[in-house]
């Protein structure tokens, strides 16, 4: 199966699915990343070498080849342009047999304009592509409640043993100018377990299935 996560920032790989994506590699199956966007805000401009250097190192570390764009779109741009965005993707889209992406109602609007862009490359009558949807800590968790969204409520889990744990919670501790509550290491074994807990496993990560074809 190939498999392909398609990310607004360096990082998102690893808080989103980095534990999945370490257990598809561990299954035999071609797993890779993808970072079409460039940080446009003073922090991620100022970091960004290290931002792209970073998040090849922690795909290695998960077993995921990093995908860098080479004319990445500016992140600003994600939301009001989604098809420039979608055309970026789509050749990556087109060889993938699952994707997984951001959840649509992010507080991140450039969350929201990769899951868009995700959205219409995956229109099933121009391919057929699962796509599942995953959380991001500070972001998924940190929308309005009843503002006519639906919330990120999980419909598929995937079991992680310790060892694809392990992986994530050293992937993210790589991203050192990152680290934020809820987003460093201890915070990111303590969702997992949260996870975990709620199908009665000790380690899980969550999504939703936005797509599926059988």
């Amino acid at each position: 199966m190939r498999v392909l996560a398609v990310v607004a920032h360096p990082d998102d790989e690893t808080l989103g699915c980095g534990g999945t994506l370490a257990r598809l590699a561990d299954d035999g199956h071609d797993v890779a990343a993808l970072l079409p966007l460039r940080r446009c805000d003073p922090r991620g401009v100022a970091h960004w070498s290290t931002l792209v250097d970073t998040f090849e190192r922690a795909c290695a570390l998960l077993g995921a080849r990093a995908i860098v764009h080479d004319a990445p779109l500016d992140e600003t741009s994600a939301e009001t342009q989604p098809h420039e965005l979608h055309d970026r993707i789509v050749p990556w889209i087109e060889r993938a047999d699952l994707v997984l992406t951001h959840w649509p109602g992010d507080v991140n609007q450039v969350h929201r304009g990769v899951a868009r862009a995700v959205e219409i490359a995956t229109r099933p009558f121009r391919r057929r592509v699962d796509v599942s949807l995953f959380e991001i800590a500070s972001s998924t968790d940190q929308r309005f409640g009843g503002t006519g969204g639906a919330a990120f409520v999980p419909s598929q889990y995937v079991v992680l043993n310790a060892t694809q744990a392990r992986r994530k919670c050293e992937a993210i501790a790589l991203y050192a100018t990152e680290q934020a509550p809820g987003r460093d290491p201890v915070d990111v074994d303590r969702r997992l377990r949260v996870r975990g807990a709620e199908i009665g496993v000790e380690l899980a990560e969550a999504f939703v299935v936005a797509r599926q074809f059988v």
